[in-house]
């Protein structure tokens, strides 16, 4: 079994990318459609988030080892044994997002924060390799 790494930066292009567009958008609000000050500043205010993660340079990682599972995104981090671990549900949201729930053997549920989890392609071939069972919900409101 080989350890599987995963790490992602929020200076990333796409996350830049991201918040550029959204910057236009609300330029071309007030610009050409004469968009009331207040809604703007409401919807500058969502970008906030995002701008804090890219000036500190934020970075997410997951690590899978035959030892443990060990995540880290920001200041949040946290490790699981792997003799604790149950299985692993993967849920693919409405809003095509993955979340990941590691299951204990205790009836612990530990979800990873969205930001550490790679493609579900990716993560699936991992826990296949790593011989970790796992479950896949597509489309879940809630779990």
């Amino acid at each position: 079994m080989r350890d599987f790494t995963f790490q992602r930066a929020a200076r990333g292009p796409r996350a830049v990318g991201f918040v550029v567009l959204w910057w236009l958008i609300i330029f071309a609000l007030y610009a050409f459609l004469n968009g009331s000050w207040v809604i703007l500043a409401i919807l500058a205010l969502c970008s906030v988030p995002a701008l804090l993660d890219i000036y500190r340079g934020t970075s997410a990682a997951l690590q899978i080892t035959a030892k443990n599972i060990q995540w880290r995104s920001g200041k949040r981090a946290g490790s699981l044994a792997r003799g604790q671990l149950r299985s692993v549900r993967l849920d693919t949201r409405l809003d095509l997002s993955l979340r990941m729930t590691l299951l204990t053997y205790q009836g612990e549920k530990l979800r990873l924060p969205y930001e550490c989890i790679p493609k579900a392609s990716d993560i699936e071939a991992v826990l296949k390799a790593q011989d970790i069972p796992y479950e896949r919900h597509h489309f879940t409101l809630m779990s």
